[in-house]
């Protein structure tokens, strides 16, 4: 049963080492990045402060909050029950109870916002099997590409999936999707 919030994870190829390398970073900065090194990475995502260039999300927090974002991709083993890694999102942001499952895409490809979308469902899904999720707010979550800031076609599908899928796994009105690089706290 993985636990999405402890660190290190205690894996034997635990990707916590060198101590550069974190997957879980607090920060009450008004405004910072979200960033994920390119494929074929075993780093986890990660939160900086200073090259925005590098920032795939720009994450503003102007009441500066403090806000921790913890890295789930590379970092929490989610277990399909043949013992394959599930896919999973990259990440979350964590402040006041509130949680915001984020992730991060550089891809000019054809569906980048369809994966996303299953990446966050399945991660949340997960989530909500190994936490009592009574004890959160899940706002809504993102799906954030560097090439491609917002989505346009096929948006309101993507959408309204994601929205019907979290209903049945939260018990609720289900949440809100949102394709675009700019997440507001």
């Amino acid at each position: 049963m993985p636990d999405f919030f402890v660190t290190p994870c205690g894996r034997a190829n635990c990707n916590h080492n060198p101590p550069t390398i974190v997957c879980k970073s607090v920060t009450n900065s008004n405004t910072f990045g979200l960033c994920d090194d390119p494929p074929p990475s075993t780093n986890p995502a990660y939160i900086q402060h200073y090259n925005q260039n590098d920032w795939i999300a720009e994450v503003n927090n102007p009441l500066a909050f403090e806000v921790t974002f913890k890295a789930i991709d590379n970092c929490v083993e989610v277990l399909r029950l043949n013992d394959e890694l599930e896919c999973r999102c990259d990440g979350f942001l964590h402040y006041n109870n509130t949680l915001i499952f984020v992730e991060l895409k550089d891809r000019n490809s054809n569906g980048w916002l369809s994966k996303g979308r299953d990446q966050l469902t399945i991660t949340i899904e997960k989530f909500s099997e190994n936490h009592n999720i009574i004890n959160y707010i899940f706002r809504e979550a993102y799906v954030c590409n560097k090439q491609r800031p917002l989505a346009i076609t096929g948006i309101n599908t993507e959408i309204q999936k994601f929205k019907d899928d979290t209903a049945n796994i939260l018990n609720n009105s289900g949440l809100l999707l949102k394709a675009d690089r700019n997440i507001h706290l």
